[in-house]
């Protein structure tokens, strides 16, 4: 692994799934309408962290090569 901005925020970003598909379940055997709507909120915060190993790459590299 390295210590780099795609290594550290993919783990960041697995780790946050990790927590998000527990929750996820949790939300799924309550069905409390406050618990569905904190996940959407939460959902979408893990998808843009999740964007940044993602897209890091290639922006590093327009980057280097600009």
């Amino acid at each position: 692994m390295s210590y780099d901005v795609h290594g550290l925020s993919g783990v960041l970003a697995i780790v946050l799934m990790f927590i998000h598909a527990i929750w996820a379940t949790v939300v799924l055997v309550k069905k409390d309408e406050k618990m569905i709507v904190n996940f959407h909120k939460f959902s979408v915060f893990v998808w843009l962290v999740w964007l940044i190993p993602y897209f890091s790459p290639m922006v590093f590299q327009i980057v280097e090569a600009g």
